[in-house]
């Protein structure tokens, strides 16, 4: 019988406990905070380091990082390797996985998820659910597509700087956000952050975050929403009270998103994930 293993980067922000239990193999971006580059769930509080004015950097994993992984897994007797990466347009970490599955010695499928943090993390919970189930490549893979096609993710950040200053969102898009001191909601299309919806005060962004969520979770047949946040999670259990008087039944996963995605989104972030369950 055939054996799916389900690889992807630390950007998912899926807890490491959780990824051992599902046997999905992480492979990282390397966060690197004062030319020091921080160990794989290394406890840190990056977001206060940046608040301090420390330089925190991110670096893609190489090719050769990923076929360590892609030749390990062939020695544990995997046959079939599914890796998904944050949106190849945020990250070259899609390129490294696909350069290296060229030299594996077993099959590798390569996917861009077009997402970042539980936009990727869910999907890939998903389809390791499935090949820890004994599902074979195809099915695995049409659950992991399932979860990015349905996958959408709102975020808040107190300021565009950020974005702007790592080149995930345009020079235009930032003053747009940042004009008139309005609020920035942003939004993943096409694999590219942008922005969604401008708002004056950080109380109506929260509110319209939740609003954004809700209705799409209840436009899929099932739905989990995910949120994350980066440093002060004050805000994102006030969303959680939210989400709960407004769509009680749904499953919901509170979790700090990856300081991969906090370094270029900055402290105060506040992310809502949805997607279709299985």
């Amino acid at each position: 019988m055939s054996r799916v293993a389900v690889v992807t980067d630390n950007s998912a922000g899926i807890p490491l406990d959780l990824a051992v239990e599902l046997g999905i193999e992480v492979v990282p971006v390397d966060v690197i905070v004062g030319g020091e580059t921080l160990p794989l769930g290394a406890s840190m509080d990056i977001a206060q380091l940046m608040l301090e004015g420390k330089k925190v950097t991110t670096s893609r994993p190489t090719p050769e990082a990923f076929d360590q992984v892609f030749q390990a897994l062939a020695a544990r007797g995997y046959d079939q390797i599914l890796v998904t990466t944050l949106s190849a347009k945020l990250s070259g970490t899609f390129d490294s996985a696909v350069i290296a599955s060229q030299d594996s010695s077993i099959s590798v499928n390569v996917l861009d998820s077009g997402s970042i943090g539980l936009g990727l993390g869910f999907p890939v919970l998903n389809a390791a659910r499935a090949a820890k189930s004994g599902a074979g490549l195809a099915e695995v893979l049409e659950v992991l597509k399932s979860g990015i096609n349905s996958s959408q993710v709102f975020f808040y950040v107190n300021t565009l700087e950020y974005l702007k200053r790592g080149g995930r969102v345009s020079p235009t898009s930032a003053l747009l956000g940042t004009a008139l001191a309005v609020k920035p909601i942003m939004t993943i299309l096409d694999g590219e952050i942008v922005l969604k919806e401008k708002v004056r005060t950080q109380a109506r962004a929260l509110t319209e975050l939740v609003h954004l969520a809700v209705e799409h979770a209840k436009s899929l047949e099932s739905a989990h929403i995910g949120l994350q946040y980066f440093g002060d999670r004050t805000h994102v259990d006030q969303c959680a009270l939210m989400v709960a008087e407004q769509f009680p039944s749904v499953g919901l996963l509170i979790t700090e998103v990856s300081p991969v995605v906090g370094v270029h989104a900055g402290p105060g972030l506040v992310g809502i994930s949805v997607v279709q369950g299985t």
